[in-house]
């Protein structure tokens, strides 16, 4: 085996073990002077054969310079590149899981996302689940386990503990003010969590690691990175494979009704419906009615149908239904179904989904469901911008996807509220 040095202009030195797939030339002049005896044909078929394993091993050298660029682990974490150092360290991610189901897989999806980074660093990476304080994390769970095959086996409390507690005390009292540098979250850029993973590897490194004494055996390890994040389109992007392996649904627990061919299914998170005043704070916000009609579903043939979901009563939804109704669009409210069911019903269209962007529960839909096309939308208006500047920061407004099924179907718009188009007019004159 070689050592290749892999260099980042703004980061540590990274050595990755990759094999000598090159020919010596001693083996070289021993493979021709063996040809010199074969027939004609065998010569060829021996020459063509030399030339194939050349290519692949520039190939493959390649790929593991690729590593090198100065954009870091986590833009060149590739599925392609199978030769990775071993595994050097065990270690334990926490992954800080909040709100409903949809939360709840934007969360753990990073947690997937980064213990593959973490792997190409030689430390496999043990996902930890710590449950929020609030008691709806217990009706998410129980959604997320009995509709995703491959989370039932999950603890969703192993960090909610003492033990956690005192290890977490533990780290800090170690590492100090560098403890920070082991915290992701949605602050975190890319550079930020490279630098992370990079100095979790350090750390795991040194030899004065704490023992914490403990009363009950725990889960998590000293050091530990702490994740709290949802995931955003760039990281959803390079590690989408991952992730749809893992969020397998079962259908046949948690559908009760499915989307035809014919039809377009809108759904309507209707955030300031739950949260009037925190939802604007936050820079939740949605498409009026007539907005809705005249302008997300503007090139879209009048006659149609739409189907629109919500998780909120039909007295909330009919003002959207009116308002498509009355330029022309086939519209019914879909209602009596549980949160799951919808979610279903949304993977199960085939044709086109539109929704808000900031809406995991439909986000994760679109990304793992049926659908030819997935339209997602967010707003511009006085109370999103700074919001949304903070909340695609690091993939952009009009990010690029470059997996070729999120390519072929996801497609990201921007539509102004009422609001924001008079403060405009007013601007241009």
């Amino acid at each position: 085996m070689s050592e290749i040095t892999l260099r980042n202009s703004s980061h540590s030195t990274l050595d990755v073990a990759t094999p000598s797939f090159v020919f010596s030339s001693s083996r070289y002049t021993a493979v021709t002077e063996c040809a010199a005896v074969l027939t004609p044909s065998l010569r060829q078929l021996l020459s063509w054969l030399v030339t194939v394993l050349s290519v692949r091993a520039w190939i493959l050298v390649m790929a593991a310079k690729d590593i090198s660029s100065s954009q870091g682990i986590f833009i060149n974490d590739m599925t392609s590149l199978r030769h990775l150092p071993p595994i050097v360290h065990n270690a334990s991610m926490v992954i800080q899981l909040g709100g409903e189901m949809g939360n709840q897989l934007s969360m753990i999806s990073v947690g997937l996302a980064l213990r593959r980074q973490a792997r190409y660093l030689g430390i496999h990476a043990q996902i930890v689940l710590r449950h929020q304080d609030h008691s709806k994390w217990m009706r998410a769970r129980e959604a997320t386990q009995t509709c995703f095959i491959k989370t039932k086996s999950m603890d969703f409390e192993a960090a909610n503990t003492e033990e956690f507690s005192q290890i977490s005390k533990a780290q800090t009292d170690w590492l100090g003010k560098n403890n920070t540098f082991l915290s992701i979250d949605n602050e975190s850029t890319n550079e930020d969590m490279d630098q992370s993973l990079k100095y979790w590897k350090e750390v795991l490194d040194r030899q004065d690691r704490p023992s914490v004494v403990l009363k009950n055996a725990s889960m998590v390890s000293v050091p530990h990175l702490f994740v709290n994040r949802y995931i955003k389109n760039e990281q959803l992007d390079l590690h989408f494979d991952d992730i749809r392996d893992f969020f397998r649904f079962d259908h046949e627990r948690c559908c009760k009704l499915r989307a035809s061919a014919e039809e377009i299914v809108l759904h309507m998170r209707l955030f300031l419906t739950e949260m009037p005043r925190r939802g604007r704070l936050l820079g939740f916000e949605e498409l009026s009615p007539m907005k809705v009609a005249n302008e997300l579903f503007h090139n879209t043939n009048r006659g149609e149908n739409i189907t629109i979901l919500s998780r909120f009563s039909d007295h909330n939804v009919k003002p959207y239904k009116d308002a498509l109704d009355a330029v022309g669009f086939q519209t019914r409210v879909l209602s009596g179904q549980e949160g799951v069911e919808d979610f279903c019903y949304l993977m199960s269209a085939t044709k086109e989904i539109v929704g808000t962007e900031q809406s995991s529960f439909f986000k994760f839909a679109a990304v793992l469901g049926n659908a030819t096309k997935a339209r997602l939308y967010f707003v511009e208006s006085p109370d999103t911008k700074e919001k949304l500047l903070s909340r695609f920061r690091g993939s952009g407004f009009d990010y690029q996807w470059k997996h070729p099924l999120l390519k072929r179907k996801i497609v990201i718009e921007k539509y102004k509220s009422e609001v924001q188009d008079i403060l405009d007019a007013i601007a241009i004159n």
